[in-house]
């Protein structure tokens, strides 16, 4: 059975959308309702979420911020967004960023329950697709051996400044832009497959290989691209940022869910683990020899940090600033990275609104990178610990206070008292009322 999340600032539509799905054949465990983006994230941080459906025109946060939150946390679950007329274009960079469909307000109950099933079957039909990873395609196929070629040595830096035009007019119309970005990812290839077996032919290797390649490929479709094999068990994924995007923390985000989505799904379909590094964004084809270096740069970091899967530049040297640090120095400086995130989020945790962004700004960290440390050295997830704060004040709150529940809601950082009190049940296992008899 499954979990559907309905995300709108509109009560009606999200009462209507649920009574729908409920109503229909669709094997539906529960309908949660969110009446924005941040309510939204408390589900998908507390529940099994198997698919969403937001609006897109949201106060405090719109549906591109939460898509980009959601995929942050978990890039399979498929989002549908449910957009006003004379939204297409909002409607189309969110099917971009991630998102499978857009419906246009009113929604029919047949074309809704239909979108449902199609995108809650599609999980089943990837899986068969990828499972015959036998019978993948070839290299070649995707960019043939000549511009292979080209793209190895353009991103070496091997080729004349006067020959790059050259090259990429053979390019042909996937690179036209002004910007760019370079993914490098690192197979690890010993074992995979459906069954996650190991792999100790060159046949299978190579199979299993092009099989990763395809994912790759079909993951980052919806943006200009080029695959490239740059090693043996190495792919490049150049990437073309459009102008209007390359700004501010959404474009690192952007790249980084590329990236998280890329890793999720070889792990997913062909039990293939990788290591990804991320390169800055950066203007003219000539750069491409330095975004491939600083993705190298941090894709060489995943060797003291076998933890962590993918890895941006701008997040390398801002817990260590010196080279050559023992283990220990680079703990401390990694612990004192998470002391001060710690201080941030007890100064700040009931803020309304908090975003796990605003949390890493404040440490100069990408929001993947600061996750990732915050629960190797705490051993909790960043919005649990927010959560878990909250929790902690608003049952000091009604236990000590005569305050009324929307009061502490408000306190403690939430939007109303209702979605407060939901939560507050799943933490604490018991009602505010049930608190109220039991005492401490």
């Amino acid at each position: 059975m499954v979990n559907i999340l309905v995300v709108d600032d509109e009560p009606m539509i999200c009462k209507g959308v649920a009574a729908i799905l409920k109503q229909s054949n669709l094997d539906i465990a529960e309908v949660f309702i969110a009446y924005n983006g941040f309510e939204a994230l408390d589900f998908i941080h507390l529940e099994k979420i198997d698919l969403v459906f937001t609006d897109i025109q949201m106060e405090k946060m719109n549906g591109i911020e939460l898509i980009e939150n959601i995929f942050m946390e978990d890039p399979t679950i498929p989002i549908v967004i449910l957009s006003a007329h004379g939204e297409f274009e909002y409607a189309q960079k969110a099917i971009r960023f991630g998102a499978k469909e857009y419906l246009v307000k009113p929604i029919t109950p047949p074309h809704l329950i239909s979108v449902a099933a199609k995108l809650l079957g599609e999980k089943e039909e990837k899986q068969r697709h990828f499972s015959n990873w036998e019978s993948s395609r070839t290299l070649s196929e995707h960019t043939s051996l000549e511009m292979n070629y080209y793209l190895n040595e353009l991103v070496t830096g091997t080729v004349h400044e006067s020959e790059v035009p050259a090259i990429m007019e053979k390019l042909g119309s996937r690179m036209k832009g002004t910007h760019y970005s370079m993914l490098v990812i690192k197979l690890s290839l010993d074992r995979g497959g459906i069954h996650d077996q190991e792999i100790s032919t060159l046949k299978d290797r190579s199979l299993l290989k092009y099989a990763a390649l395809n994912i790759i490929e079909e993951t980052a479709i919806q943006w200009c691209h080029l695959v490239f094999n740059t090693h043996n068990s190495t792919f490049s994924l150049l990437l073309q940022i459009p102008e209007e995007e390359i700004r501010g923390s959404q474009s690192i985000n952007q790249l980084l869910m590329v990236a998280q989505m890329i890793h999720t799904n070889l792990q997913k379909y062909v039990n293939v683990k990788c290591q990804i590094g991320i390169s800055r964004i950066r203007e003219s084809v000539i750069q491409l020899p330095v975004i491939y270096q600083e993705a190298l740069e941090s894709l060489a970091w995943s060797e003291t940090h076998k933890g962590h899967h993918m890895f941006y530049i701008e997040d390398i040297g801002k817990t260590t600033n010196e080279q050559n640090l023992t283990n220990t120095q680079v703990d401390e400086a990694n612990n004192r990275i998470v002391y001060e995130t710690k201080t941030y989020i007890e100064g700040h945790f009931s803020d309304k609104g908090l975003k796990l962004q605003d949390i890493a700004d404040a440490v100069h960290l990408s929001p993947n990178y600061l996750s990732y440390l915050f629960k190797k050295v705490m051993g909790i997830n960043i919005w649990d610990y927010v959560t878990k704060l909250r929790m902690e004040k608003g049952k000091q709150l009604i236990l000590t206070t005569d305050k009324r529940r929307y009061e502490i809601s408000e306190e403690i950082g939430y939007e109303s008292p209702e979605h407060f009190s939901k939560i507050f049940k799943k933490h604490f296992g018991l009602n505010i009322s049930e608190l109220k008899h039991t005492g401490p």
